[in-house]
């Protein structure tokens, strides 16, 4: 039942985010190719070399191991978009990252967890993924709908204004009643690894923001985009690793599960940090820029 209404949530969401986004949004991969090539370099290849050194330096259980990689493969997502939004960044910036990291895992993806699911899994276990389901899967959560959301929006603007809020607020409202459901199904499980699954996704959660803001000043880019680097690299879309891990179809497991549920409410608190301090030191150089001289 909670594996059904995460992917009908997930669906939701990116119908949410395609009732915002038009033709014009992938021409901006023109405009901003440096910033976008360099975001997408750290998302798509860096931000899963993190995790993997992360796991394999904290010698972490295969369950744990394993949420770990699916987060740095599930990268971006609406949040993203909004954090960008709410931190003054580069919001084009953002969505032609989320647009394009969201086609390129469908492919990645179903083929790196594979990876990682023979490295972290042991040898008796047979625990694999099927390829060519999972991208399948992955297209029905996320492309097709958000491609339905462009299609409305160009056919009914009106009416695709109104229902992105109606479906990202029914969203938000019932995204803290599914991962409630997800570790009261765990139970004691959930209580014996909250500690540690808790820790885990604060560390990964701050060392892809850093990872993200290294990227952006090392290339030298704007304030904006460094800023907007530093959130897209550091927001996953947790609720795809929440429904891969719990469908049926592909791992069926709640264990897997407890990491990216847990991840999905730390990183909306570090986020919500990262942008307040970044909002206020943005103000205080600017009242120090406009103050007097005296």
């Amino acid at each position: 039942m909670i594996s059904q209404i995460t992917t009908v949530m997930l669906i939701l969401l990116m119908f949410g985010m395609g009732l915002g986004l038009t033709t014009r949004d992938f021409r901006r991969v023109a405009e901003v190719p440096k910033a976008t090539l360099i975001g997408l370099f750290g998302q798509l290849l860096l931000l899963p070399a993190l995790g993997f050194a992360l796991c394999l330096t904290l010698n972490l259980s295969r369950d744990l191991a394993i949420g770990v990689m699916l987060l740095t493969l599930c990268p971006g997502g609406v949040l993203s978009n909004l954090f960008t939004l709410l931190g003054r960044g580069d919001v084009a910036l953002s969505v032609t990252m989320t647009t394009i990291s969201s086609m390129v895992t469908v492919f990645t993806l179903p083929i790196v967890l594979n990876i990682s699911l023979l490295v972290f899994s042991d040898s008796s276990v047979q625990f694999r993924l099927p390829v060519l389901q999972t991208a399948l899967q992955i297209l029905v959560v996320t492309i097709i709908p958000v491609s339905l959301g462009m299609v409305v929006l160009h056919r009914a603007p009106f009416f695709a204004e109104r229902a992105s809020r109606w479906v990202r607020t029914s969203c938000t409202i019932f995204l803290p009643l599914v991962i409630g459901g997800i570790l009261f199904k765990n139970g004691g499980e959930w209580l014996s690894n909250f500690a540690k699954a808790g820790a885990l996704a604060v560390t990964l959660n701050l060392l892809a923001i850093v990872l993200g803001y290294a990227l952006g000043k090392l290339s030298r880019l704007d304030a904006r985009q460094v800023r907007t680097l530093s959130i897209e690299v550091g927001a996953q879309n947790a609720m795809l690793g929440v429904t891969i891990a719990l469908s049926p179809f592909l791992l069926n497991s709640p264990q897997i599960a407890i990491v990216p549920s847990i991840y999905a409410v730390t990183m909306v608190i570090m986020l919500w940090a990262y942008v307040t301090l970044t909002n206020r030191s943005q103000d205080n150089r600017v009242v120090e820029a406009t103050a007097p001289a005296k």
